[in-house]
């Protein structure tokens, strides 16, 4: 309780008795009041969702659990009068709370509380959030902004006079008068509108006034996903998570609504994908973003629209309808699921024992949807946009090639084959590769004797005699490309003015934000973050690794580190948007994808004695022959520094002692997130929807590949940590042995 906010804990004593009193925005708008973290619920969404494909028989799909339960959790009983042996399962997903961190500074997090066995598991989360503050008159005009005013609106400052209107366009004012007074109690009930950004693109945000002044508290959610749930047959939704529905849609309780009132034609689109696809809707499959885009092309095709090819070649997702009218973009995944229906309605208690019940079986649609303000707040189909699948950690770094299909012409959508659409996208990454590739080797011919000079160059440089100097600022860099932003800092592409330097990779790492156990005294560096230390390290002699991103320097102001590295293929194209662009992997490279992440994890746990603990999709750069490099140590840690009890990384990939808050050594958690790692290569989803799922649920299996890569992921993925393969036995197994050698 210590870390939550004193203001908050009296609301969430109150919430932990009666989970069924409103979100934590109800009692104090003043704190953060929606989430964007992905968990779900207790009831039908986390019990359907836990559910394998039919297709496997249910013993052989069954893996170990951390009580032996053989049959899903069923609700029963009623309200609060539980005993020793009932629990009453999730009682917190997804509210957003104010919290005081260890270094004094406050912040926001995701809170996730399950009863099981008489204790409480919680999970915090921190999350990014944008607030700015704005002063209104008594007309309703802009009288101050403050805050976050240009991650919100996309402008340095709001200008004095403007009407509040101009900001956020549905903002209530009184009826049947010609004054332009705002509507204060219905701002109170309302709460959740849509923004309205320089470029007049809509964003959903959250609206709180301020206790008896005339100033509001506006906060929006970079990402924003979760999940939703549809009877088939009518198209109404049947369970969400109130929390996220009101942050994305406005909506606090959408369940009994159409979804077309909140994804207008989403029921055409699913037309389009069985009727012209011939899409089978049965239980297990899962249908991708790019099928949800394609689609959509196809409709806008057949609609006589001009710009069919830029919607699937420049996707900014599927139109959403928020509560106040406003369209915001999104994207969707969704999965077909034979869900188990218990006869009895109450889920506010789950059973930890197994009874004897006949649950019956019904199939819904359930929708992985997903919001980010950095890759669906752009103009539509204007510049190439990656979709998000599921970002609940770290926010994604946004490729932006500087060579770009051009979709002015339109392509014949409707007559393409899926192994035309392949073709497609496959060019269109070999075509950014190969741009990219092609520009490095320019400037690399073009080079004069003026390189870059270095202030912190590596010892084999100095010996080699590079230009060093006493202070280098960000100043002194063109900045080309914004990369993506992350919790401890951002991600830019940038080129040293004074010279004919190649571009580099600058790594914004704030410093306040750096913790303080993870500083690090060194004689030759001075105190550093352990980031830096760690990076230092593994680019001296010996210490390299063709599959592990290489330090070229460092510097720092008063503000930020900033960390150099060399760009490694296509500045900004990691493994997820590689996954998302090849539609179809065959199994060889796969395994040459995954065995080289697993030999820069060798070289770490094995030669440098390091964790890297943030182990993702995310954080695997790919070039265009097929060569991976492993990025981003902010997690990283020296094993001698062990046991860590400490959580760091992305929830999806933690493993399930950490979520336990157990001391942990590292290494067999990095083993953890690479069977994770894996799983998502092969089949392109977790294999985890919820935290509760990472804790205890049975692996997913939608196909065998080979039963060697399957027999591989059990391993790396044995809840028993014990008896979780090493890295060592990782590259021995016989699928890792079939592996060709990456190119040199």
């Amino acid at each position: 309780m210590e870390v939550i906010k004193e203001e908050r804990r009296k609301w969430l004593e109150e919430k932990l008795r009666d989970p069924s009193l409103g979100p934590a925005s109800k009692s104090n708008p003043q704190s953060s009041p929606t989430s964007t973290i992905p968990n779900l619920g207790n009831g039908v969404t986390a019990k359907l969702l836990a559910k394998p494909p039919a297709r496997n028989s249910y013993q052989n799909r069954r893996s170990k659990t951390e009580n032996g339960v053989l049959t899903p959790p069923r609700t029963t009983g009623n309200g609060l009068n539980h005993n020793n042996n009932k629990s009453r399962g999730v009682l917190l997903c997804g509210d957003v709370v104010p919290i005081k961190k260890m270094n004094g500074e406050t912040g926001s997090a995701s809170l996730w509380v399950k009863e099981k066995g008489g204790n409480l598991i919680w999970v915090l989360e921190e999350i990014a959030e944008d607030v700015a503050y704005i002063s209104v008159d008594e007309i309703g005009s802009v009288v101050k902004g403050s805050g976050n005013v240009e991650a919100i609106w996309g402008m340095d400052r709001l200008r004095r006079g403007m009407d509040v209107q101009k900001l956020i366009p549905a903002f209530p004012k009184i009826a049947g008068t010609n004054t332009g007074a705002l509507d204060y109690d219905a701002v109170s009930q309302l709460r959740r509108f849509t923004a309205r950004t320089a470029n007049s693109i809509s964003i959903p945000v959250t609206v709180d006034q301020l206790s008896g002044e005339s100033v509001f508290r506006v906060s929006s959610f970079p990402h924003i996903a979760g999940i939703m749930v549809l009877n088939p047959s009518t198209m109404q939704v049947s369970s969400s998570n109130n929390v996220f529905s009101a942050a994305l849609f406005g909506h606090d309780s959408p369940d009994g609504m159409l979804i077309t009132d909140l994804i207008p034609g989403f029921d055409k689109i699913l037309h389009v994908m069985t009727d012209e696809d011939k899409i089978a809707l049965v239980d297990g499959i899962v249908i991708p973003e790019h099928s949800f885009r394609r689609a959509r092309s196809l409709l806008a095709l057949r609609d006589g629209s001009t710009d069919a090819a830029a919607i699937f070649l420049r996707p900014s997702g599927l139109p959403a309808k928020h509560r106040d009218g406003a369209e915001i973009m999104i994207d969707v995944q969704m999965r077909v699921v034979k869900s188990d229906r218990d006869p009895i309605y109450n889920e506010n208690i789950i059973e930890e024992e197994q009874g004897n019940f006949q649950p019956g079986s019904e199939v819904v649609y359930a929708l992985w949807i997903t919001y980010s303000r950095q890759l669906h707040a752009v103009n539509h189909g204007i510049g190439p946009v990656t979709p998000l699948l599921s970002r609940p950690g770290t926010p994604p770094q946004q490729p932006r090639p500087d060579s770009a299909i051009d979709a002015s012409v339109p392509t014949p959508m409707a007559a393409m084959s899926e192994n035309g659409e392949e073709e497609l996208r496959t060019q269109v990454l070999s075509q950014q590769l190969e741009a990219a590739q092609a520009a490095e080797s320019a400037e690399s011919g073009e080079q004069s004797a003026d390189y870059e000079p270095f202030e912190h160059p590596a010892p084999d440089m100095m010996a080699a005699g590079c230009k060093v100097i006493k202070k280098k600022k960000i100043d002194d860099f063109t900045i080309l490309e914004e990369m993506g932003q992350g919790a401890y800092g951002q991600v830019k592409l940038a080129r040293y003015k004074k010279a004919a330097a190649k571009k580099m990779v600058i790594k914004y790492v704030t410093k306040r934000r750096i913790l303080v156990d993870t500083w690090h005294r060194d004689r030759r560096l001075g105190t550093v973050p352990l980031e830096i230390h760690v990076l230092d390290y593994l680019r001296r002699e010996g210490m390299q690794h063709p599959n592990i991103v290489e330090m070229a320097d460092f510097f720092e102001d008063d503000i930020n580190y900033y960390i150099e590295m060399l760009p490694h293929g296509l500045p900004g194209m990691d493994l997820f948007d590689y996954i998302e662009l090849r539609v179809t992997m065959e199994e060889r490279e796969c395994r040459k994808i995954f065995c080289q992440v697993a030999e820069a994890i060798r070289h770490l746990h094995i030669n440098a004695k390091v964790v890297h603990r943030d182990i993702k999709d995310e954080n695997v750069i790919l070039d265009g022959e097929g060569r991976v490099k492993l990025v981003d140590f902010g997690s990283a840690a020296y094993i001698k520094s062990g046991p860590f009890d400490v959580f760091v990384g992305t929830i999806d990939y933690a493993a399930p002692e950490v979520l336990r808050g157990a001391p942990y050594r590292g290494k067999e958690q990095d083993v953890w997130a690479l069977g994770i790692l894996l799983y998502t290569i092969v089949y392109k989803e977790n294999p985890f929807y919820s935290i509760d799922e990472i804790m205890d649920h049975d692996l997913r299996v939608p196909y065998v590949m080979s039963e060697h890569c399957i027999d591989l992921i059990r391993k790396m993925l044995d809840r028993d940590v014990d008896r979780r393969i090493s890295i060592q036995a990782v590259l021995e197994h016989p699928w890792c042995m079939q592996a060709e050698p990456a190119n040199p």
